[in-house]
């Protein structure tokens, strides 16, 4: 067991997303910008190529992976990059000419994981979804029949398994504004052995998938947003059966990851995330990333990845009209342009929004 302490990232100025409100100041990271403390714990996996043992814990800090490598069967080496997906998660240690390069770090039995973002975190009513912040691991969902993801394989050709969905190695997550002893806020649901756990629902996905356009054959897009949160009306059973493909659209945008409601351990805000092994010998939770959501002005009011009536129904619910007062709570996100009522400019930019059911809305409509 080792102990590392007080690692700081060199992370680049946070730039504005089309679409979100609410951006940080300058200088600041919509990541967990340093490490407090690591302890790795009992013994954890290793890279199969390069023998290096996930143990940097830097490698928490930024944004998630959003490509790695192919998994070629040996002695070749692995040569191809890969999007992450939901069947085929971070798991590499680069070598370079300088240092190794780190995907995940691992958390083993008895160890921990301490991080801290260089501003508060805030439990934002506009954040969507009530999610205040996403940790990413490496859990991964399985293909039907226990086959192994190919990057050539047509993804509306292969299926998610429905008896073993997803493989998790579900860390506990808990908060702290200051990150002293007594100050720690334990996330924990009962009822499920999943949820509110870190390297659980929903698996990274690094790309928005897109149909190709001929003479296209590349599904993968641009790169998801880590600080947009997977909708928590979807749960693992709903992507067993699906193909691949549907899988990866009812992400929309979100590269995925679990969400975190600080409301649901009564604090406004918090800047350390502290993950510890649950005690299982046989897990050892790997972690990409954490992220903070950012307020987001976007009519998918029910945060399904499109805009459609259902979301009119919240809309219409929240309507003040013109200069007649803040938002209810709870309607906060109604107020499209942030000028502090609900009226009729917002209904036009819900208007140059509509996707419909089931087609993934698009943030540049926010522009026309």
């Amino acid at each position: 067991m080792w102990h590392v302490a007080l690692i700081s990232a060199a992370l680049p100025v946070q730039v504005a997303v089309v679409g979100l409100a609410g951006t940080l100041p300058a200088g600041t990271s919509e990541f967990a910008a340093e490490v407090v403390e690591y302890v790795q714990g009992g013994p954890i996996p290793a890279d199969a190529w390069t023998g290096i043992p996930f143990n940097n814990p830097a490698a928490a800090l930024g944004p998630p992976t959003v490509d790695t490598t192919d998994d070629p069967a040996p002695p070749a080496i692995p040569a191809d990059w890969w999007p992450v997906n939901p069947v085929y998660q971070p798991f590499r240690v680069y070598e370079t000419e300088s240092e190794p390069v780190f995907e995940i770090v691992s958390i083993g039995q008895g160890g921990r994981l301490v991080l801290k973002f260089d501003h508060p975190v805030l439990n934002d009513p506009r954040n969507p979804c009530g999610v205040d912040f996403i940790v990413f691991g490496n859990a991964n969902m399985r293909l039907c029949g226990g086959a192994y993801w190919n990057n050539g394989m047509d993804p509306s050709a292969v299926c998610i398994d429905s008896r073993y969905a997803v493989r998790a190695e579900p860390g506990v997550v808990s908060v702290s504004q200051t990150g002293e002893p007594g100050t720690w806020r334990t996330f924990n649901d009962p009822n499920d052995a999943l949820a509110l756990k870190a390297d659980s629902w929903a698996p990274t996905l690094g790309r928005v998938l897109r149909v190709p356009i001929p003479p296209s054959t590349n599904w993968w897009a641009e790169p998801t947003d880590p600080t947009l949160p997977f909708t928590p009306n979807l749960p693992m059973a709903a992507f067993g059966g699906l193909s691949m493909a549907d899988a990866c659209r009812l992400y929309g945008h979100s590269a995925g990851g679990t969400g975190f409601d600080l409301s649901r351990v009564g604090l406004d805000w918090m800047q350390y995330v502290r993950i510890e092994q649950s005690g299982n010998w046989d897990v050892t939770p790997e972690i990409d990333a954490v992220s903070d959501v950012r307020a987001f002005a976007f009519p998918d009011f029910d945060c399904d990845t499109d805009v459609d009536s259902a979301d009119f129904e919240v809309f219409e619910a929240c309507a003040t009209g013109p200069a007649m007062g803040p938002p209810a709570s709870g309607c906060e996100r109604a107020d499209l342009d942030d000028d502090g009522d609900v009226d009729a400019v917002d209904f036009g930019i819900y208007q140059r929004c509509i996707s419909g059911p089931g087609r993934l809305a698009e943030f540049d409509c926010l522009g026309a």
